[in-house]
């Protein structure tokens, strides 16, 4: 079965999303990457079990002058997946999980996966899902991973995660007559446009609020 759903990464700025998309669809890493104004889009097809899930993934720039536009929040519509993230190396940066996760939960039904980022930096300190109970609690994320973009530790985990509940949920809508998830090459295209479309304006937007302040 082939499958399509829409996967957006938050977190602050500097946590290491971008770098884990590019270690995951690389098998490399940048050291150095340029900041992301407003939103990167990258598309990747992920094999899980019988299932090929294709993703279209929207890195979300977490600078605190995007946080404070108030545009993420279109961003998070349609989304099947959120991975919420944050740097094992900035523990600061856990205070914003729950502004990323009721954006998501907000605008729409997605499955939340949370993961710290930087593993081979954190000079030993790692948490487990437990130490999140609270927030598991709350927002119900389904799964906790650490990751290591440098090493590649960890990071297939995360999108095998992903893929699995882009497959749970699929399975959950068929047993209920809501769809078998199917999709086919025009559907693929339009949505990947339509995407695109719907946010052109807020891209813009915040290319002339970036250029303005830096």
């Amino acid at each position: 079965m082939k499958l399509l759903a829409k996967i957006i990464l938050g977190g602050d700025g500097g946590v290491g999303k971008t770098t884990l998309i590019h270690r995951y669809i690389t098998n490399s890493f940048i050291d150095s990457t340029k900041l992301t104004i407003g939103a990167a889009f990258h598309t990747h097809e992920i094999e899980y079990d019988e299932h090929t899930v294709l993703v279209q993934i929207w890195d979300l720039g977490g600078q605190e002058q995007f946080k404070q536009m108030g545009l993420f929040s279109k961003y998070f519509k349609g989304a099947s997946v959120s991975v919420i993230m944050f740097d094992l190396t900035r523990l600061s940066t856990i205070d914003s999980i729950p502004f990323w996760a009721d954006l998501a939960k907000n605008a729409s039904n997605c499955k939340l996966v949370l993961v710290g980022g930087k593993k081979d930096l954190a000079q030993g300190l790692s948490f487990k899902k437990e130490d999140f109970a609270e927030l598991f609690e709350k927002y119900n994320f389904v799964e906790y991973h650490e990751t290591s973009s440098a090493t590649g530790d960890g990071v297939p985990e995360v999108f095998q995660a992903i893929a699995k509940a882009i497959v749970d949920q699929t399975i959950v809508k068929k047993n209920n007559g809501n769809g078998n998830g199917n999709i086919n090459d025009n559907e693929k295209s339009n949505i990947t446009e339509k995407e695109k479309s719907n946010i052109n304006s807020d891209e813009k937007k915040q290319n002339r609020f970036f250029k303005r302040r830096y």
